[in-house]
């Protein structure tokens, strides 16, 4: 099982989005994973909703794998306008607690 850091993840969804954006001579920016990203969420919607629809029961693996889509795409929009994603988080959790009261 791989464990990472946040900043880990970031870094490696860097390297291989880079990657694939240069064999395949495109560029991850900002639009365009944008674009992509209401792709996946699209893909995450049907999942959760098919049991509802009554199309078919969820797909797990398949669930996870368009979560990872997102979390890797998260990461490189983070990147792309340099934004330490941990620094946010910790940030957003902090104004949580305070707005709602919490420890």
């Amino acid at each position: 099982m791989i464990k990472m850091e946040i900043k880990e993840l970031q870094e490696k969804a860097e390297e291989i989005i880079n990657k694939i954006d240069n064999k395949l001579e495109f560029r991850h920016n900002n639009k365009n994973i944008i674009i992509h990203l209401t792709e996946e969420f699209g893909e995450i919607s049907r999942q959760i909703l098919n049991p509802e629809l009554k199309r078919q029961e969820i797909d797990i693996e398949n669930l996870k794998e368009e979560i990872a889509d997102i979390m890797l795409l998260l990461s490189k929009l983070a990147n792309n306008n340099n934004i330490d994603i941990e620094k946010s988080i910790t940030s957003k959790i902090k104004k949580l607690k305070q707005r709602h009261d919490l420890k």
